[in-house]
C-alpha cells in the first residue's frame, strides 16, 4: 500500500480498533458467558483476519492517530451509556463491527489503497449470521 492521506489513515485505523474490540466482546459472550468453542473460535478467526495488518501499515497508523484532537471522541447519543441487559449489548456491539466493516468496505474500493474489499464484504455478511446464532444461544 503506498502512503494514504493522513485523514484515510485515521479512517481506516479507527475502524479496524472498532472492529477488533467489538469482535472482542462478542467472542468474550461466546467463550465466557456461553462457553461455545465454536462461536469463541469463529470471532477469533474473524478477529485476527481482520485487525491484523503490516508493520509498515500499522506504523503509519499510529503516526496519523489524533486522539486528543478527535473531535467525535466526546459526542454522545442518549441512553448509550448503558445497556439493559447481555443481548443488548451483542446486539450493540455487532452493530458497531458491521458498520465498520462496510467502512472499510468502502476505504478498500480507494485506487491508492491495496486493501481487499471483498474480504470485508464476506466477513461482514459472516458477522450477520454468528450475531444470529450468538444471539439464539444467549436468548435460549
Amino acid at each position: 500500500m503506498e502512503k494514504l492521506p493522513g485523514s484515510t489513515l485515521r479512517i481506516i485505523d479507527a475502524n479496524l480498533n472498532r472492529i477488533g474490540e467489538g469482535l472482542r466482546v462478542l467472542e468474550e459472550v461466546s467463550r465466557l458467558v456461553l462457553n461455545s468453542g465454536d462461536l469463541s473460535q469463529s470471532l477469533k478467526n474473524l478477529r485476527h483476519g481482520l485487525v491484523r495488518v503490516e508493520l509498515a501499515l500499522e506504523q503509519q497508523f499510529i503516526q496519523a492517530r489524533d486522539a486528543a484532537g478527535d473531535v467525535g471522541k466526546d459526542l454522545e447519543v442518549p441512553g448509550e451509556a448503558r445497556q439493559k441487559d447481555l443481548a443488548a449489548v451483542v446486539i450493540a456491539n455487532s452493530r458497531r463491527v458491521q458498520e465498520s466493516l462496510r467502512v472499510m468496505e468502502e476505504m478498500a474500493k480507494l485506487p491508492e489503497t491495496t486493501l481487499n474489499s471483498e474480504k470485508y464484504k464476506q466477513a461482514r455478511f459472516s458477522l450477520y449470521t454468528i450475531e444470529k446464532e450468538l444471539l439464539g444461544r444467549l436468548v435460549a
